[in-house]
C-alpha cells in the first residue's frame, strides 16, 4: 500500500499510536494491547483464553467475556470495519480472533519499518535519478500541500505535539464492570481525581458538572476538547472484581489525539481513594508540573481506608451531586457511615457539612435543623485537616447566610480558593458572597472564572449574563444566554432570563413569547392556559400575575400539611406587586433565617422595597456591608419588636427563632427563572 495512501494502517509500539494515513485513531488501552497482540501473531488465530491470560493474567476473576467483545468492538469502530466483512479483523465463532489486513508495524519514530502484508512477486528495480528527484519533488509539494491544508490533521499535530499542557479535562471513568449497580465507583473515583488535580493553580482543570455530560458520549477527543476548551483529556475505566479494583488511565494530547501516558492499576478496595491521589501525581509528572513543597507533600501521602469506608464516601460523593433532597439525605447517611468506619476521616465530615447546607440553601429543612449539624461536621473536618478546601466552603457559607460574619466568610472563600484553585464551586460561592456585598466587578470576574472551569454549566452562564446584563452591557449578555440555549435547550431557565432582559429592553412582544415558551417547557398545561386566556384579554404583566397567584394558592395548600420555605411566598407575593404580604413573609424568612436574605438588598426583586422601614431595618439587622446605618429609621409602629435595637450598629444577629406555622418537611425554596416552586440550582 503506498505510504501516502489515506488506507494506510500504522501501529508505532514505543508512541502506542495507530494512524490511518498520517491521522491518529483514537483507541484506549485494553483495546490497544489487544490490537498489538493480534498483529504481533498475524494471520495466526488466537484464542480468547490466550487474549485473557495476555491482557488480563490468569486466575482473574471479572468478566473477561465482555471485556473481549468490548475491546474488539472499539477495535472495529476505530477502523470502521464492518464485523459481517472483515477486512482486517476476522471472528471464528467460539474459537478466537485472526488479523488478516495489511498493516504496518514500527517500533519508533525513525527506525526501521516492517510492512506486516503480502509481498508483491518479482525484484524492484532501482529507479534512474532523474525520475528519483522527480518522484522526491512531488512528495515535497504534496507535503508541503497537506501542513498547508491541514490534511489528516498534519499542521495541527505539528504545531501542538511538544507545546505544554495546561489545561484538562477528566472524561468520566468508564464502569467496565458489567453491574449498572457499581457506576457510583466509576463516578465517584472521576470526582476524587478532578478534586485532585483541582488543587493545582498552575492547571486548568474542568469541573465534574460539565465532564459528567459526555459519560457513555464516546465523541471525538478533539471535538470534546474544543468544547471544554482544554489541552489534554484523561480518560480511563474502572473494573471490580471482588476486593480488588482495576482503573485504567490513558492521558491524551488533544488537539491531535497523541497518547502521553498510560498506565493499569490494581488495588484493594481499601486504596481506592488514595489511589487517585497517586494518579494525579502521576499526571503533573506527565507535564512537567513545578509542584510546590506544600503540594508535593499532599500527593505524597498515603492511607489505607478501611473498604467500606471508601464504599460509603464513594457513595456519598454520588449522592451529594444529584442535589435533590432524597438524594442529599442518603449523601449524609453515607458519609456518616464513613465516619463510623474511621472518626479521623475529614473528607466525610466535609461532605456532611456542605449537605446540610445545600439541604438548607434548597428550602428543604430550616436553619435550626441544618446549621447545628453542618458546623459541628465542618468544626471536626478543620481539625483534622485545616488544608480541606471544602470544609472551608461550608464554613465560609456557615459564616455568611447564617452569622452574617462578612469578614470572616470572605477570609473562608479565599482561603479555599487558595488551597484549591481550581475549585468551581468554590469560586461560584465566592462570587455569590461579592454580589450580596454589592461588589459587581469582582462578582462578576469570579463567575467568569467559575464558569471557566464549568464551560457546560447552564447556572453559571447565565450568572455571567445577569452580571453583563446588571451593566446594561446587553449584546454580550444576549449571547451568553443563547449559548445557554444551545447547552440545554430543554432548561426554562434561559428562556425566563431571556424574558426578563426582553422585558427591561422595552419589546414585550418578545418577552412574551419566550415566557411562554419558558412555561411550556416546564410541562404545566394549567399555568400555559392561563397564561394563553390571560393574554387575550389583558397584558404581559396581567398574565404573568395571573401565574403568580395561581401558584400562591398551589403554595398556601401544601403548606397546610407541609414545609415551604417563606422564600416561595416572598417572591410569589413580590412578583403579584403585593408589597404587604412580601414584607409580612420576609419577617418570617429573618425569624427562620432563611438563607436567601443574604441577597434581598440587590435582587432586583425587592427593588420597590429599599424605601420600607421594615426592610431597611432587617438589613441593619443582618449587618450588610454598604448599608448607610445613619438614614435607617423604623418607628415602633411598623417594625416588628425583634427590629428595634439600641444600638444597631453594634447588634449581634439573632440565632433562628421558632416560627408561628408548623410546618413539616417539604421541597422549597422557588427558581427565581422560574414561576415554578422548585429549588434553585447551585
Amino acid at each position: 500500500m503506498h505510504p501516502l495512501s489515506p488506507d494506510r494502517l500504522e501501529l508505532n509500539l514505543k508512541r502506542y499510536e495507530l494512524r490511518r494515513g498520517g491521522a491518529v485513531l483514537k483507541l484506549e488501552k485494553i483495546p490497544m494491547e489487544l490490537l498489538i497482540f493480534l498483529v504481533e501473531h498475524k494471520d495466526r488465530l488466537v484464542s480468547r483464553d490466550e487474549i485473557i491470560e495476555k491482557i488480563w493474567g490468569k486466575g482473574v476473576f471479572l468478566d473477561t467475556e465482555q471485556g473481549i467483545n468490548t475491546a474488539v468492538r472499539k477495535i472495529r469502530v476505530a477502523l470502521r470495519e464492518d464485523p459481517e466483512e472483515p477486512r482486517y479483523l476476522q471472528t471464528v465463532v467460539g474459537k478466537g480472533y485472526r488479523f488478516i489486513g495489511p498493516i504496518t508495524l514500527a517500533a519508533d519514530v525513525g527506525s526501521g519499518i516492517t510492512d506486516i502484508a503480502p509481498d508483491s512477486p518479482g525484484k524492484r528495480r532501482g529507479f534512474p535519478i532523474r525520475t528519483a528527484l522527480v518522484v522526491v519533488a512531488v512528495f515535497a509539494s504534496l507535503a508541503l500541500l497537506m501542513l498547508g491544508m491541514n490534511i489528516f490533521g498534519l499542521r495541527t499535530s505539528l504545531l501542538n505535539r511538544d507545546l505544554p499542557i495546561r489545561s484538562i479535562a477528566v472524561l468520566p471513568l468508564e464502569n467496565l464492570s458489567g453491574d449498572p449497580a457499581q457506576e457510583y465507583l466509576a463516578d465517584g473515583l472521576t470526582d476524587e481525581l478532578i478534586t485532585h488535580l483541582a488543587k493545582l493553580g498552575s492547571l486548568k482543570v474542568i469541573s465534574r458538572t460539565s465532564v459528567m455530560q459526555y459519560k457513555s458520549a464516546h465523541k471525538p477527543l478533539p471535538e470534546i476538547a474544543r468544547a471544554l476548551n482544554v489541552e489534554g483529556i484523561v480518560e480511563g475505566s474502572v473494573v471490580r472484581s471482588g476486593g480488588k479494583v482495576r482503573v485504567t488511565v490513558q492521558f491524551i494530547r488533544a488537539a491531535n489525539d497523541q497518547h502521553l501516558w498510560a498506565e493499569d492499576y490494581e488495588r484493594d478496595s481499601g486504596d481506592l481513594i488514595d489511589l487517585q491521589r497517586e494518579i494525579a501525581r502521576a499526571i503533573t509528572q506527565q507535564i512537567a508540573l513545578n509542584l510546590n513543597s506544600e503540594q508535593q507533600a499532599y500527593f505524597a501521602q498515603r492511607t489505607l481506608h478501611d473498604p467500606e469506608l471508601n464504599e460509603a464516601y464513594l457513595r456519598g460523593l454520588f449522592f451529594w451531586d444529584k442535589r435533590t433532597e432524597p438524594d442529599l439525605r442518603r449523601a449524609i447517611q453515607n458519609f456518616n457511615l464513613a465516619i463510623s468506619r474511621d472518626p479521623g476521616f475529614a473528607p466525610a465530615y466535609a461532605g456532611v457539612a456542605n449537605s446540610y447546607n445545600l439541604l438548607w440553601y434548597l428550602g428543604f429543612i430550616k436553619a435550626n435543623e441544618a446549621v447545628p449539624q453542618a458546623r459541628s461536621a465542618v468544626e471536626k473536618a478543620l481539625a483534622l485537616d485545616p488544608q480541606s478546601a471544602e470544609a472551608h466552603v461550608a464554613l465560609a457559607y456557615l459564616m455568611h447566610h447564617y452569622d452574617w460574619d462578612w469578614t470572616g466568610a470572605e477570609k473562608e472563600h479565599r482561603r479555599a480558593i487558595e488551597l484549591s484553585p481550581g475549585y468551581s464551586l468554590a469560586h461560584q460561592w465566592y462570587a455569590y458572597y461579592l454580589r450580596s456585598c454589592g461588589r459587581f466587578e469582582e462578582s462578576l470576574a469570579e463567575y467568569e472564572r467559575a464558569r471557566e472551569l464549568d464551560p457546560l454549566s447552564v447556572l453559571k452562564t447565565l450568572r455571567v449574563a445577569a452580571g453583563h446584563a446588571r451593566k446594561h452591557d446587553d449584546v454580550v449578555a444576549l449571547s451568553l444566554i443563547r449559548r445557554a440555549m444551545e447547552l440545554n435547550p430543554s432548561d426554562s431557565a434561559a428562556y425566563y432570563s431571556l424574558a426578563e432582559l426582553m422585558e427591561r429592553e422595552g419589546h414585550a412582544p418578545d418577552a412574551t413569547r419566550e415566557w411562554r415558551t419558558a412555561l411550556r417547557l416546564d410541562g404545566d398545561q394549567q399555568l400555559l392556559d392561563l397564561f394563553d386566556a390571560t393574554l387575550r384579554k389583558s397584558d404581559f404583566p396581567a398574565a404573568k400575575r395571573a401565574i403568580g397567584k395561581t401558584l400562591l394558592a398551589r403554595m398556601t395548600t401544601i403548606a397546610r400539611t407541609g414545609y415551604v420555605s417563606p422564600r416561595t411566598f416572598v417572591e410569589l407575593y413580590a412578583r403579584i406587586g403585593d408589597k404587604e404580604n412580601t414584607l409580612r413573609w420576609l419577617d418570617q424568612a429573618f425569624l427562620e433565617h432563611s438563607s436567601f436574605l443574604v441577597q434581598i438588598r440587590e435582587d432586583s426583586l425587592y427593588e420597590d422595597l429599599h424605601s420600607e422601614p421594615r426592610f431597611r431595618a432587617m438589613l441593619l439587622r443582618m449587618r450588610i456591608p454598604g448599608v448607610d446605618f445613619s438614614r435607617i429609621v423604623c418607628p415602633s409602629a411598623t417594625c416588628p419588636s425583634y427590629l428595634h435595637q439600641q444600638n444597631p450598629q453594634t447588634a449581634p444577629a439573632p440565632g433562628p427563632a421558632n416560627p408561628p406555622h408548623s410546618f413539616a418537611a417539604n421541597a422549597g425554596g422557588p427558581n427565581r427563572k422560574s414561576p415554578k416552586a422548585t429549588p434553585p440550582a447551585t
